[in-house]
């Protein structure tokens, strides 16, 4: 597939060409946000996904099934100057969507965003799909108003937030953990209670608290690949997952990862049933999680947050945490 652009630099998309287009991908990815994307890691995302389209419609006329489309925009020199994908995973909603599009800083507002949005809007028309998720950053300028500008409109904004835990005087905070106690709650980890049983419980938990979460897109995964992404064994371990029980009733969770950067963990997911809320869970969960963080030498936590949480945000305010970049999740209507 090559397709030029009436633009007055000619532009062209083109098919990927793997493996020697990863090389790419990582470049233009880095030159946007240095560090974010590697060779290896491309090649290792590619290795999870499946290789053959199994995109349909179901009884009610909804896409469902798997299958995505990749494309590259190159410069008349060849040098490539944007990207865009889309994609559907077989646990998504029916109908849905998602992509990313991004073009190198030198060569924006030259109309390669509007090329490359176009070519995904109408593959994901051709698939008779009903809406398309995607993101852009918070920290680039003109991002918002370009997808607005384009049809999209904005279902939530998610920032990072870090607490440096050096700063950090655990004895000024109220310790909700021995008080929670006293009226019947137990914390424990993963690792305690391990096994299949335990994990299943905990897959009930995260399906359930999802639902109320504002920064959550679309359904979770079956137990199998929420397993893998919930509890990677690259950056998680059993002993980082702290759960709160009242009886055998598993009743909130907060989990810990790993990161690449040196002395940094990272919250991957904080959430607590809806009859338990309000009563100090999720600050007693994130205070366990904090004490295994310093005890794992680490300087720094971080986590992730929707603005319009405001339960969440007042916890991580309460707690010292900062905010930071973030991006915001745009959808449009495929008409």
């Amino acid at each position: 597939m090559a397709f030029e652009s009436n633009l007055s630099t000619k532009i062209r998309l083109r098919n990927l060409q793997l493996p020697e287009d990863y090389q790419h991908i990582a470049t233009l990815f880095n030159s946007i946000e240095p560090g974010s994307a590697t060779v290896e890691a491309l090649e290792d995302e590619d290795r999870h996904i499946p290789q053959t389209s199994t995109l349909t419609l179901n009884d009610n006329g909804l896409l469902t099934g798997f299958g995505r489309l990749r494309v590259l925009a190159e410069n008349t020199e060849g040098q490539v100057i944007g990207y865009g994908t889309s994609w559907r995973a077989p646990w998504s909603d029916p109908g849905e969507l998602a992509s990313t599009f991004c073009v190198h800083p030198s060569y924006q507002r030259q109309g390669v965003g509007e090329l490359i949005l176009s070519y995904l809007e109408n593959w994901a028309a051709s698939q008779n799909a009903s809406v398309i998720f995607s993101e852009v950053k918070d920290w680039v300028p003109g991002s918002l108003p370009f997808a607005e500008k384009h049809g999209f409109v904005l279902e939530a904004h998610i920032f990072e937030l870090r607490l440096n835990l050096k700063q950090l005087d655990l004895t000024k905070l109220a310790d909700p953990i021995h008080r929670l106690k006293d009226t019947g709650y137990y914390f424990v980890t993963l690792a305690d209670i391990a096994g299949e049983v335990s994990e299943k419980k905990l897959y009930d938990l995260y399906v359930e608290t999802s639902k109320d979460n504002p920064g959550q897109s679309g359904n979770l995964p079956a137990f199998p690949q929420w397993r893998k992404e919930a509890l990677p064994e690259d950056c998680s371990q059993e002993k980082w997952v702290f759960i709160a029980l009242d009886e055998d009733d598993f009743v909130g969770v907060s989990t810990l990862f790993r990161t690449e950067e040196t002395g940094v963990m990272h919250t991957d997911y904080t959430g607590v049933k809806q009859g338990y809320r309000g009563q100090g869970v999720a600050k007693a969960l994130k205070l366990l999680s904090i004490h295994a963080a310093i005890n794992e030498g680490a300087h720094t936590m971080m986590t992730e947050t929707e603005a319009g949480n405001e339960a969440m945000q007042k916890l991580n305010r309460g707690l010292g945490y900062l905010p930071g970049k973030g991006h915001y999740r745009i959808c449009k209507p495929i008409l």
